[in-house]
């Protein structure tokens, strides 16, 4: 892991590879502004991860409603929909957003598209620090109106098929939170949270 990404509050610390964001943003196409990503993966996580799994599940579970793609944020495992992701990218450079909004960390190149990342522990209620580098990953997803938003994660466990029933409810989240935590369950022998992500993919990046 090479660089920090900070929460710019105040939980970690600011790496060299994450530039100050300047008094004046710089025009999106001036390349020398924006510092590049690391290279793009050779195929997307995403499709290698489906193709990978498709042929393990049983037809009647590998419906994309149960299909999960699990994370670790702040020592805690979560699944997300896969069919809510975008893509999995490999993000090594930011610049810092520190006076936007608490829940928004900053920005990063993805292959050439400037994509604002927001502060995925601050999200689910936990603190959470973030290091971006080639051991971590960003999770991107695409909101109603096709804009699309960074969510860094410290890794990307697995692809998995899960049946959300064997999970226990959770109490209803508070009015307006964007990612719902909406039960929880044990995985592998170790507890597993599932994540709804339709209010973050409802409201999109604006709302922060």
């Amino acid at each position: 892991m090479h660089a920090s990404l900070r929460n710019f509050r105040g939980h970690c610390s600011l790496g060299t590879h994450l530039n100050p964001a300047p008094k004046q943003p710089p025009a999106m196409s001036d390349p020398a502004a924006i510092a590049p990503s690391a290279a793009p993966l050779p195929a997307t996580e995403l499709d290698h991860w489906t193709g990978r799994y498709a042929q393990a599940l049983d037809p009647v579970e590998s419906s994309t409603d149960r299909v999960f793609v699990i994370v670790r944020v702040a020592g805690e495992r979560f699944a997300l929909p896969m069919q809510a992701l975008d893509e999995v990218a490999s993000v090594t450079t930011g610049i810092a957003l520190p006076h936007v909004s608490a829940l928004v960390l900053g920005l990063a190149n993805v292959r050439g598209e400037l994509l604002p990342l927001l502060d995925t522990g601050a999200l689910l209620g936990i603190s959470a620090g973030y290091r971006l580098g080639p051991a971590n990953r960003t999770l991107v997803v695409r909101d109603r109106r096709g804009r699309r938003t960074g969510l860094p994660v410290d890794a990307v466990e697995s692809v998995e098929a899960l049946d959300p029933d064997t999970f226990q409810p959770q109490a209803a989240a508070a009015a307006g939170a964007p990612i719902r935590r909406v039960g929880v369950g044990e995985h592998k022998g170790r507890s597993l949270t599932l994540l709804d992500l339709g209010p973050l993919l409802a409201a999109g990046f604006s709302h922060f």
